[in-house]
């Protein structure tokens, strides 16, 4: 029998000798990390801003769904693209678009910290095919190649993974696209974002990223995804947007888990 049958056949076995519970509640969740009613009370986003990600009212929502014409209705099994608030309106983004699974609050906080800061894997796949989901409702075109938000070496070490990388090859292995894990690095280490305002989180990360091998030039039209597990001010993923667009990127898209309220 070959190999990778004999693996998926013991997993299976376990499975049935020991079958899993539920990450967030502690009950039997059969072969899923998550039982149902803890999946379907994941806060996924709502409509959403096209720019920035974050919810736009239900009453426009509302409107939408009944508005003549087809160019901003919702599509029938998931959000719409094509609206932008008024705040990326009065200030564009460096990236040209984004995508957040989920809204950052309970539970899917508590399925990210897990995540991030208990090398917790099985939470990881749970929100990796959160945002999967999203970037198939979408209707948006796909990268060339996706971008995980980097980590400096130091903090690296010390969670001994980088939550966005393994975001990131879950997505290229299911899309089938490509993933750069060494293109981006950090030029520095930085203070850890969280518990900083707007501006110092800007000047905090001002400079803090690089490309990996500096003389790189990306191809002529390239298109990357930035992946990241939240977006909350956007400051990191701005820093990362005009670090790539200024090696040749033509557009740069944002993938994230959740989406935190915006300040």
């Amino acid at each position: 029998m070959p190999l990778h049958l004999l693996r998926r056949l013991l997993q299976r076995l376990l499975q049935r000798l020991l079958p899993r519970h539920c990450l967030l509640c502690g009950q039997p969740s059969g072969e899923a990390e998550l039982c149902a009613p803890c999946r379907s009370d994941l806060p996924r986003a709502p409509l959403s801003c096209r720019g920035c990600a974050a919810p736009l009212p239900a009453t426009l929502d509302a409107y939408l769904a009944t508005a003549p014409g087809d160019s901003l209705r919702a599509p029938p099994d998931g959000p719409p693209c094509d609206v932008v608030c008024g705040r990326c309106l009065r200030r564009p983004l460096p990236w040209d678009q984004a995508i957040a699974a989920l809204v950052y609050g309970f539970p899917a906080d508590r399925l990210v910290c897990r995540f991030k800061f208990n090398r917790d894997l099985a939470a990881g796949v749970v929100l990796a095919r959160e945002l999967l989901d999203a970037i198939r409702r979408s209707g948006q075109d796909l990268p060339h190649a996706i971008v995980p938000v980097p980590l400096h070496r130091t903090r690296h070490f010390s969670r001994t993974f980088n939550q966005a990388e393994l975001l990131a090859l879950h997505l290229g292995r299911e899309l089938g696209i490509p993933v750069r894990s060494r293109l981006l690095a950090r030029s520095r280490r930085t203070a850890a974002q969280s518990g900083l305002d707007a501006a110092a989180r800007r000047r905090n990360l001002r400079g803090a990223f690089r490309l990996a091998a500096p003389r790189e030039r990306l191809p002529p039209g390239c298109h990357l995804a930035l992946v990241d597990d939240v977006l909350t001010t956007g400051v990191t993923l701005a820093e990362c947007s005009r670090t790539l667009k200024r090696a040749g990127a033509a557009r740069v898209s944002v993938w994230v888990v959740a989406r935190a309220p915006a300040p």
